[in-house]
Formats: structure tokens, C-alpha cells, sequence
């Protein structure tokens, strides 16, 4: 019999692969037996909240979506919501469909990056998205057409692919066309059937048992049907609390090992995210994905976080068929002068404070905005879904690392695997550290 090898310092990845933004894994040790497990968060903070203050609203809500490329969209209409509701202006009806529109191309194209070139090689056993390529041409063509149309989607309501300029408080600097709408319309009706590959490619793997836990999960409660935008924060225990009430709820803490803060939610870690939409709001799905969520029901399993990309693939197929009901919408009623409700600083006699609350592909993404009579940032408080889920990572790496140890694998070559759990989070770690 051969003598195991005693471990007696930390096992370190200082770089966790197909991840946006810089983290890495320390697994801590004892007699060759795991202590502890972080996730330490390594790349800097970037002061974007202090950065605005005291500049004029209009320039800091250009400055926020450069926290990150990926969720631009998602921070530039959630900043301007939080802008418009402490100007006391309301958009048009017009306006909220073109954002929304604009915000479901940031979905289809961070889940279809995040699914087929940050998970797919995990759940089907290669090193790399370079190495899957080899053997699966047609996944990673199919990830390019929707990553483009997603990006098309962007550039055709706000003018860029990323940090979208022509998105403004109260509307538009211009607007797209009725025939730019109707073209996205039918380029989107003739690509509907590739969202659904990556669910069929999910559906050929399993789900780890050793990970799955009861955890408390965190979404908006949609307006209307399965969406992006609402009023209330909802808790898979059934109760809820009004978006203006969030710092009462939820409560961050400072890590030493991380750069992002951590938050809380009565004391637990919670996840946010597409798991926890679909765990929460399933029942609002429409058409092929309300189908197809039937169909895989099995796979979208709210204790166990590898679910969250089998939840990704089903919003793929549900806001692919949402941008081109929207698309087609809009191609028949764009009123193309209807630009902009402009803002009014004359209105604004004390200072005033905007919160905003919107479902970003990652989870809950949190505005708070305060500014003076003049028009300028007295205060921002920004929270990403990534540090609201950054607490339940490290929960599930250390219960999936017990379980592994007491199956007597050794601790050198579970790292893989924690990887695999933190990815399937699709966490933002430059958004996290804003």
C-alpha cells in the first residue's frame, strides 16, 4: 500500500478560468483535512459610486455602465430608472418597451456567452471552450449567432454594442426605425429554434447531489408576465418587501479575503439569478420555454445551484421569443418623434432620492440615487448580483468539498469541480468590486 502525501499548505488557484473578471479559490488545511474554502475576490475596486459625486446626473448615469462590458445595458437603464424616479419623470410607454427590448439583447447575449463558452466545456468533460470546439463546430456557431443578435438588439436601440450613449433620462437621443424593427423582427423569427440546443446539450449531464441544499432565493416580482422590471423583492418563502425597503433586508458585510462585499438576507446567504426567477415566477413563462420547462422539469432543481444554467438555457428560448413579439410590436407602432420626456431641474426643490430594481441576467441589480436641487450625485449605492451570491458560493464550495473528502477523493483533484460550481453562478467579478 502507498503512503498518501501530507498536505500542509493551502492549496491555491489564483485564476479561475471562463469566469468575467479576476477571482481565485483557496482550499485551507489541517492534517491533510479541508478547513476552510474561499473564494477570494482579488481584483481591485474601482470607486465608480464615489467617482459621481457632485457630478451632474446626466454624466454620472454614462459613467455607471462602465463597470462592466457585459452588463452594460443592465446598469444603464437601472441607473436611468433610479435617475427618473428621483426627477419625478416618467417615460413614456414607447420608451419602457425599447429598454426593455434592449435589455433582453444584454440577456440573450450574457447567457448565450455564458452558457456555451463558460459552462458547456464543464458539463461536457473538455479543458476549454478551444478543446469542445473540436468536437461540437455547431455549439459554437450557434453561441456566435446568438451573442451577434443579442449585440444587434443593443446597437439597434442604443446606438453601440457596449455603454449604450444614446439610451438618456427620459428616452433617446433617436430612435431606431420602423423598418430597423421590422428586419430585427424577422431575423429573430428565423433563428428561434437555436436557443433551444443548449438546454438538449444540458439535458445529456447530471446534476451533483453532493451540492444540493435548501437555500433562500431572491427575485423581482415581475410587473406582468415572466420579466425584467417590478416593485417587489419576493423570497421563496413566500413573503416579499418593497423594493425601497432593501437596505432594511439585506445586509452587507465586509470579508477579509474579498474585495467585494458579501450580503445577507435575515441572517442566511440567498442566491439571485435565473434559478431563483424560475424558482419564484415559473409560472409566468409564455409559449415554447413554459413547454420546454415541463419538459426538463427534473433539471431545474432549486437546492442545487448547477440547475441555475438549465434555468439560463429556458430564459434563453423565453426572451428570444419576448424580443421578437417586442421587435414586431414596435415595427408597426414606433412613433418615431417621440423622442424624449426631457428633465426638468426646475421641478426639483429639496433633494431628492430614486431607487431602481431590475433582473439582470446575474440576479437583482440595485440602484440608490440621491441628488441635489442643482441636478448633481449627493449619493449612489450601487449592489450587483454577483456580491449577493458571492456568501452561497462559498457555502456550496465548502459542502461540495466535505462531500468529496469523505468519498476519499483526493483533495488535489477536487479543484475542477469547485471550479465548475463557481462558474455555473456566472458570476461578474468586475461588477462585483464597481
Amino acid at each position: 500500500m502507498t503512503n498518501q502525501i501530507k498536505i500542509t499548505k493551502p492549496l491555491k488557484t489564483d485564476h479561475i478560468a471562463r469566469i468575467e473578471g479576476k477571482a481565485g479559490l483557496e482550499i485551507k488545511l489541517k492534517e491533510n483535512k479541508i478547513q476552510d474554502i474561499t473564494l477570494n475576490v482579488v481584483e481591485g475596486p474601482r470607486f465608480f459610486e464615489a467617482i459621481t459625486i457632485g457630478k451632474p446626473i446626466e454624466e454620472a448615469v454614462s459613467v455607471y455602465p462602465r463597470i462592466c462590458s457585459f452588463c452594460s445595458a443592465a446598469h444603464k437603464i437601472t441607473a436611468i430608472e433610479a435617475a427618473e424616479v428621483s426627477l419625478r419623470l416618467d417615460p413614456t410607454n414607447q420608451t419602457k418597451k425599447l429598454r426593455e427590448l434592449m435589455y433582453i439583447g444584454d440577456y440573450i447575449e450574457s447567457h448565450a456567452l455564458h452558457l456555451y463558452f463558460l459552462s458547456l466545456p464543464d458539463f461536457l468533460n473538455y479543458p476549454s471552450v478551444i478543446d469542445m470546439a473540436k468536437d461540437h463546430p455547431t455549439l459554437i456557431s450557434d453561441a456566435l449567432v446568438l451573442k451577434d443578435i443579442g449585440a444587434d438588439i443593443q446597437k439597434s436601440i442604443g446606438s453601440r454594442y457596449i455603454h449604450q450613449e444614446n439610451v438618456l433620462i427620459g428616452g433617446f437621443g433617436k430612435l431606431p426605425s420602423r423598418d430597423t424593427m421590422k428586419k430585427l423582427g424577422k431575423t429573430l423569427e428565423s433563428l428561434k429554434k437555436i436557443p433551444e440546443n443548449a438546454l438538449k446539450t444540458l439535458s445529456l449531464s447530471t446534476l451533483w447531489p453532493e451540492v444540493a441544499r435548501e437555500r433562500v432565493h431572491l427575485a423581482l416580482k415581475p410587473h406582468t408576465d415572466y420579466g425584467i422590471f417590478g416593485d417587489t423583492i419576493a423570497i421563496n418563502d413566500g413573503k416579499s418587501f418593497p423594493i425601497n425597503q432593501y437596505k432594511q433586508n439585506l445586509i452587507e458585510k465586509v470579508e477579509n479575503h474579498s474585495f467585494a462585499k458579501h450580503y445577507f438576507f435575515n441572517n442566511h446567504s440567498y442566491m439571485t439569478g435565473a434559478l431563483s426567477r424560475i424558482t419564484l415566477f415559473s409560472d409566468k413563462l409564455l409559449g415554447r420555454a413554459k413547454e420546454l420547462l415541463s419538459i426538463h422539469k427534473e433539471y431545474l432543481d432549486p437546492t442545487n445551484p448547477l440547475s441555475n444554467n438549465f434555468a439560463q438555457a429556458i430564459e434563453l428560448v423565453y426572451y428570444f421569443e419576448k424580443a421578437h413579439m417586442l421587435a414586431e410590436d414596435l415595427a408597426s407602432t414606433l412613433n418615431e418623434n417621440e423622442l424624449r420626456v426631457k428633465p426638468d431641474l426646475k421641478n426639483i426643490k429639496t433633494n431628492s432620492t430614486g431607487i431602481s430594481v431590475s433582473e439582470a441576467p446575474r440576479g437583482l441589480l440595485i440602484y440608490n440615487l440621491g441628488i441635489d436641487k442643482k441636478g448633481k450625485i449627493t449619493d449612489i449605492d450601487i449592489i450587483t448580483p454577483t456580491a449577493m451570491f458571492l456568501a452561497t458560493i462559498e457555502e456550496d464550495l465548502k459542502q461540495m468539498a466535505y462531500a468529496l473528502t469523505k468519498k476519499d477523493q483526493k483533495i488535489e483533484g477536487i479543484s475542477q469541480k469547485l471550479e465548475t460550481i463557481i462558474r455555473s453562478y456566472d458570476p461578474c467579478i468586475s461588477c462585483s468590486v464597481h
